[in-house]
């Protein structure tokens, strides 16, 4: 089984974020896979959970002061 990387990122599919990491990912890493968890608190949630030890995950959340989860 070959390993993926997954870049988890908080912002919804078809919003800025989203639309910039798989615009960027698409020329620079295309083997990297975005994924959208819809919020930072899905995120956060996400990352919790995380047991798999076989693909790679990059995690990005935006800086900003209303995320209080950070």
């Amino acid at each position: 089984m070959v390993a993926k990387t997954y870049l988890w990122i908080e912002d919804r599919e078809g919003k800025a974020s989203y639309t910039f990491w798989t615009a960027l990912m698409s020329q620079i890493c295309p083997e990297v896979i975005v994924e959208s968890k819809k919020n930072n608190s899905e995120l956060v949630k996400s990352v919790k959970a995380l047991t798999d030890r076989t693909n790679r995950y990059i995690i990005a959340f935006d800086n900003s002061f209303d995320n209080v989860q950070l």
